[in-house]
């Protein structure tokens, strides 16, 4: 069947209509286009589709670079929407997503929305998550598959990732995630074996250059705004050392309040990324953080500063004395029910919330908002190029 495309949606697809009026999401296709397409999905509220070949495309469409990508690898699902037009689309989303699920008018948020940076379209990626084949080489999942595409190169890898993918080998569905720094060339890597395994053997370690530190020991320093941060294997990073600049750039715009406050909190704080740099100047910051590993690398990072970590879930987590700013940055499904009501009861005067799911971000700011706040800024930037990921920054001041 052919079907029209509208827009791009959260989550990457494109949205269009069957002649019943229902809804149809479809993978690969462009705002404007004119698609064929075979259903995947029929349900009797949506329908799922999968593109045939596009009939008349847009001028945004290009072709792949990447040889990965065209052998079905899932991991960049924007590679056919030309760079320049990745931010703007990604905007779009964010406006929709924050008037349907955060129920605010639409042109106000358009209105409100600050287009932060963007990271290089290629070569940009510091870390990297790649699982065995059965092969035994590494690789990147198939689009909506288990399926692994073995890989030697990644377009959006720096070549010191690189140069690792196409040294290492580990067994079926093992996940490694390498990690080069920036500041000094150092790297690591850390693997989990898949769960259904876990209760059965242990997988073999995995064979990968010799220079790579591993386990439970192994970390590197990353430098960002001046800051020298310690980075476990295990711990959670962001995914480019220019993102981490741009994103601590933009949480900075939406927090000059961090300079004077007595005291701030760096909830689903990680490492100490807000806390040793937004946060470098305010007198007292606590961090909550779930990571044991994290909570440990970010006790070693803020040991000069007047610190105080916390491993707890932030929805229960109390806050004690008052709180001037909080800076949240939880995981892709949010703060949740819980989480805002956490941030809530801490009672300060601004909290910026830091979101790579615009759904759950915008849910979260409705919950917040419902809670006493209102919205007072918002900036979408593009730190995953080639992907519909994004992160949106969003300040909120209590009424």
């Amino acid at each position: 069947m052919l079907l029209h495309a509208e827009r791009l949606v959260a989550g990457g697809r494109a949205l269009s209509r069957l002649d019943d009026g229902r809804v149809v999401f479809v993978d690969g296709a462009l705002p404007g286009e004119v698609v064929e397409v075979v259903l995947s999905r029929d349900r009797s509220d949506f329908a799922e589709a999968q593109l045939v070949r596009v009939v008349e495309p847009v001028p945004a469409r290009w072709e792949p670079q990447c040889p990965y990508r065209l052998a079905g690898c899932g991991g960049c699902d924007w590679m056919h929407l030309e760079s320049t037009a990745q931010l703007p689309a990604k905007v779009g989303i964010v406006v929709d997503a924050f008037a349907r699920t955060g129920r605010l008018p639409a042109d106000d948020i358009a209105e409100m929305i600050s287009v932060g940076g963007a990271v290089p379209s290629t070569r940009y990626r510091t870390t990297v998550r790649v699982v065995g084949g059965p092969d035994g080489r590494v690789g990147f999942r198939a689009a909506g598959s288990h399926d692994v595409v073995g890989v030697d190169d990644c377009p959006v890898a720096v070549d010191e990732l690189v140069d690792a993918l196409a040294q290492t080998r580990i067994e079926p569905d093992v996940e490694l995630t390498l990690r080069v720094s920036a500041f000094n060339g150092a790297r690591t890597a850390w693997w989990s074996a898949p769960k259904r395994r876990r209760q059965s053997r242990k997988p073999r370690r995995p064979v990968i250059p010799a220079d790579i530190a591993t386990g439970r020991g192994a970390s590197l320093v990353e430098r960002v705004a001046g800051a020298e941060l310690r980075v476990s294997a295990a711990s959670f990073f962001q995914a480019s050392h220019a993102g981490a600049e741009l994103l601590v750039d933009a949480v900075q715009r939406a927090a000059p309040e961090a300079a004077t406050a007595e005291h701030a909190v760096d909830a689903y704080g990680g490492v100490g990324l807000f806390a040793a740099t937004v946060l470098a100047d305010a007198a007292h910051v606590t961090l909550v953080e779930t990571s044991p590993t994290a909570c440990d690398d970010a006790r070693h990072n803020l040991s000069c500063r007047n610190a105080t970590v916390q491993r707890s879930d932030v929805g229960a987590w109390e806050a004690t004395g008052r709180v001037d700013l909080v800076i949240a940055d939880p995981a892709r499904d949010g703060l949740r029910r819980r989480g805002v009501a956490a941030l809530a009861a801490a009672g300060a005067p601004i909290v910026v919330l830091v979101s790579c799911d615009p759904v759950a971000g915008a849910r979260d700011v409705r919950g917040l908002i419902d809670a006493g706040y209102r919205i007072d800024g918002i900036e979408v930037l593009d730190l995953f190029p080639q992907t519909h990921h994004l992160e949106v920054v969003s300040r909120l001041v209590r009424e």
